[in-house]
């Protein structure tokens, strides 16, 4: 099981929550875990996920995009695991919040009408890109 606890041996993130609906698996990439158990214990609130971990074959099955840092298993980028996580949209400050500390702490950002797309482009080493802030 990988769940991301909050060092306390409370659960922020839950494997099932994670993991690749079509596998089951959780492959994150390195520092990912921590950078959202990081942003989750500042934001305060519950972050309910929409989607993280994907196949590359889940992703196109779903329309998802081909460069997706969801990725794990046939990554466009070197990433090493999934890099990119969804969660539900919250509202009105919540929201602002969320977008505030994302911003200050270096993730990129998608705003849709029912999720928020967080990743952590910056990371890659290899080919590291600018977080953006952006909307669906």
């Amino acid at each position: 099981m990988t769940d991301i606890t909050d060092g306390g041996g409370t659960v922020l993130f839950a494997h099932k929550e994670l993991a690749c609906p079509e596998t089951g698996e959780v492959i994150l990439a390195p520092g990912f875990a921590d950078a959202l158990r990081d942003l989750r214990k500042k934001y305060g609130h519950p972050m309910i996920v929409m989607s993280c971990c994907r196949t590359a074959s889940y992703n196109e099955e779903i329309g998802g995009h081909p460069r997706s840092l969801h990725v794990y298993d046939q990554p466009h980028h070197p990433t090493g695991g999934t890099a990119a996580i969804d969660v539900q949209r919250p509202e009105g400050p919540r929201l602002h919040r969320l977008i505030e500390l994302a911003t200050a702490h270096g993730w990129a950002i998608g705003i849709a009408s029912k999720f928020v797309h967080l990743d952590r482009r910056v990371d890659i080493e290899a080919d590291p890109m600018t977080p953006v802030i952006y909307t669906y």
